[in-house]
């Protein structure tokens, strides 16, 4: 509500006094005798000085649009308002020579909104453009790092700003011109004729409600840009710092993403710069926040480490749904009661428990220990399976210590120090893990196989689900009518999948066979289940890592064949990345369980890893990749795996174990470390493989010589570096030598396409994209 203002006559006003105010009736209009003013309105923020009509602009509305404020103490003369051209006759009556001082203050008051205007259009542009393109750089780097990235649809939706009309840029400059002319010219020419000078005033007014409404809409285009750049649950600010700190948790590179946050920071604090002093909106920024965030990202050492978890637990602890260390309490009853199982089973598991807990010395090898682990063990994965079945069957909310039994094998609070219960909870295992690979937890990885969407896995004896129905029929146990029967039976896949593939593995991924309980407990955990714990991001990111020194290890050579297409016996090669599959336990080690998921040659195979991984991952991933190169080659190879005469990676590796003491490039030096390395490997040929397979991707491809020549060459044929290294190393004569026989079958491989896709584009017949891929895989490779 307005003071009221006494009409024809000097009002004094204090400085910080509101003169006019936003939304009120236009009731006055104010001549500003001494001091200066300040216009403020969402989009609008300036200040003019003496000479200018407070209020005029607003008339046609009926209601002020901005406020004014008194920025210093102030002399006006009040005019009582009304219809815009019976004001100004008013106006002009109380002296003639006001028609010439309002067309130039109004110019001037044009002059400053334009340059408000025009600030406001540039960061909106300006904005969009960086949205967009740190939002690309973002995606590229998380794909680099194989770190996932966050959809953001406010990003990805965004449209740039568009006005209905544009403003007349002419008619501005005009304005602008003529405010600046000589006052006795202004007073000569519109003190001559009122209707000049009123006409003016009109297309002056009319101008400037025209920039009032694109400020305006300027403003509010900046305000919607705020919460996808970091003010909303999926913002980029939020997403980079993420990425950063996941990318220092793996110990990969951080210079990229650090420069997509520095440019965030920068770009907000212009963007609450430029909202503030030009359109009056405070962002209300916790700038000690974006610091603290900021020196967690940049500090070194211990202190890093310490506060780039402390940084990514945050982000995990801040849900909807916090839970708190107190809601576990008798977790164990709560999990054995759900599970639904005869009451004489639960009491009997839950004593054996109990009596483990109570154990001074939980991994003693003792008789009354390993006794009471094997009751455990028998007791533990039919409860599993009865609580996952009670579970994803229910149509309720899933209980928190049903979840992390099922995700982590957290059984009870009373096996875990609080410290390890908060980091427990503070897991994040929504991401999802886009990559190269499909990581899956073991709730997610038994959903896909209750629900069809992946095959059991093969059991310890190389057995997949329908090799072990045969059997069983083959030896009376099942009649073919059952066994038609359990092929389509999901509970019967599911018992398969948990006996035969996570019961046998989750005592091998322990690294800790003889001493295994199949959940977690704090003397059998590291001092940090945030630290080991393998995110689905950080098992991409370390095969990212490892890809980009063998660009191949996932592609294999298949016979292209589509029933539509003219092209026939023609080879592509396929990149099929194997699922990763994380057991609910704390280890030391990885298995490559499968190269293929099933018959066909471009099936997936199948990793397994602990959740909580306490060894090396690069030198894990290194090894699972190693072993998953040889069985893939010897499963592609079928009965030729070994047959000299048929060249492959297995064939040629094996002749040179089998008659090492023959080959004339060893010397004795070597040929004696070579059959040390068997007798270490247990004289399995891939084993032996694998030692070398490490030494090609950790050491040679940074230049090092830690493998023979022989073993170079093979390695450097079926095994290639990437285009990037090759040109870095190549200098080198002995890889040079090396990679001569590389060189020579991509050569011709290149030459092969080039004439095929002569002949293809000559004929007019359209190549298949598989076609297409395979050509440039080796054109690239």
């Amino acid at each position: 509500m307005n003071k009221e203002r006494k009409t024809y006559c000097v009002n004094q006003i204090m400085k910080g006094e509101i003169i006019f105010e936003r939304g009120s009736e236009a009731a006055y209009v104010g001549l500003v005798l001494k001091g200066r003013v300040r216009i403020q309105a969402e989009g609008v923020n300036l200040v003019i000085g003496s000479g200018h009509f407070l209020g005029l602009t607003d008339l046609q509305d009926g209601m002020y649009r901005v406020t004014y404020q008194a920025e210093t103490d102030l002399a006006i003369y009040i005019f009582r308002a009304g219809e815009l051209q019976a004001t100004l006759q008013q106006i002009f009556k109380a002296n003639k020579d006001y028609a010439a001082l309002m067309v130039a203050t109004l110019g001037k008051y044009i002059h400053a909104l334009a340059g408000v205007y025009h600030t406001l259009e540039e960061q909106a542009e300006r904005d969009y453009e960086f949205l967009q393109e740190q939002y690309r750089s973002y995606q590229a780097i998380g794909q680099e790092l194989g770190i996932t990235t966050d959809e953001l649809p406010g990003i990805e939706e965004l449209s740039p700003l568009m006005h209905w009309t544009a403003l007349d840029e002419e008619k501005i400059t005009y304005y602008d011109i003529l405010s600046g002319l000589k006052q006795d010219v202004q007073k000569a020419y519109f003190g001559a004729s009122e209707t000049i000078a009123v006409y003016h005033i009109k297309d002056q007014i009319n101008l400037l409600r025209d920039l009032l409404d694109q400020c305006e809409a300027d403003a509010a285009y900046l305000q919607s840009l705020v919460g996808p750049m970091f003010r909303t649950d999926k913002n980029l600010y939020l997403s980079v710092l993420h990425m950063v700190a996941t990318a220092k948790r793996i110990d990969a590179d951080t210079k990229a993403g650090m420069e997509i946050f520095d440019k965030l920071i920068d770009e907000i604090n212009r963007l609450e710069e430029v909202l503030y002093e030009q359109a009056s909106i405070n962002l209300q920024i916790d700038h000690n926040s974006m610091d603290n965030a900021y020196y967690s990202l940049i500090c070194d050492g211990a202190s890093q480490e310490e506060t780039v978890d402390a940084l990514t637990e945050e982000f995990a602890l801040v849900e909807e749904n916090f839970v708190s260390v107190e809601e576990l309490d008798h977790s164990l009853e709560h999990i054995l009661r759900y599970s639904e199982l005869p009451i004489e089973q639960t009491q009997q598991f839950e004593a054996d428990v109990r009596a483990f807990a109570a154990l001074s010395d939980k991994m003693s090898t003792d008789d009354n220990a390993r006794e009471l682990r094997r009751n455990i063990l028998k007791q533990y994965y039919p409860l599993y399976k009865a609580v996952y079945y009670k579970e994803y069957h229910s149509t309720e909310e899933t209980p928190i210590e049903i979840d992390l039994f099922l995700r982590y094998g957290f059984l009870s609070e009373t096996l875990l120090t609080e410290e390890l219960l908060e980091e427990l909870l503070s897991l994040d295992h929504d991401r999802s893990g886009r990559g190269d690979c499909r990581v899956y937890d073991m709730k997610e990885w038994l959903t896909e196989v209750y629900e069809g969407r992946k095959s059991p896995s093969k059991s310890e004896f190389d057995l997949d689900y329908e090799d072990f129905l045969r059997d069983q029929k083959k030896t009376g146990r099942i009649t073919e009518a059952q066994m038609k029967e359990q092929l389509e039976d999901r509970d019967a896949k599911l018992d398969y999948e948990i006996t035969n593939m996570f019961r046998v593995n989750h005592r091998l991924v322990s690294g800790q066979a003889s001493v295994f309980v199949p959940f977690l407990f704090t003397e059998g955990s590291s001092a940090s289940l945030q630290r080991t714990f393998l995110s689905k991001d950080k098992i991409n990111a370390s095969l990212r890592k490892l890809r980009q020194i063998d660009y191949s290890v996932f592609y294999r050579e298949m016979l292209f064949h589509k029933d539509d297409s003219p092209i026939t016996k023609e080879y592509m090669m396929e990149e099929v990345a194997p699922d990763v599959i994380l057991l609910p336990a704390c280890g030391t080690k990885g298995i490559m369980w499968q190269e293929l998921s099933g018959r066909r040659r471009n099936s997936k195979g199948r990793f397994l890893m602990p959740h909580f991984f306490e060894g090396d991952l690069e030198l894990a991933m290194i090894q699972l990749c190693g072993r998953f190169r040889w069985e893939l080659c010897r499963t592609m190879q079928g009965t030729s795996w070994n047959n000299i005469q048929i060249k492959s990676l297995t064939s040629e590796y094996s002749d040179y174990i089998q008659f090492y003491r023959k080959n004339r490039d060893l010397s004795e030096d070597k040929k004696e470390k070579l059959k040390m390395q068997i007798q270490k490997c247990r004289n399995n040929t891939r084993e032996v493989f694998v030692t070398d397979y490490i030494n090609w991707i950790r050491h040679e491809a940074k230049g090092g010589i830690t493998l023979n020549k022989t073993v170079r060459e093979i390695m450097a044929t079926y095994c290639p570096f990437t285009k990037k290294i090759r040109e870095t190393i190549v200098e080198q004569p002995l890889f040079r030598d090396a990679m001569a026989r590389f060189m020579r079958e991509t050569g011709k491989k290149n030459k092969e396409y080039a004439l095929k896709f002569r002949v293809w584009e000559k004929d007019g017949i359209e190549v298949p994209a598989e076609i297409i891929q395979t050509r440039d895989f080796y054109r690239d490779l």
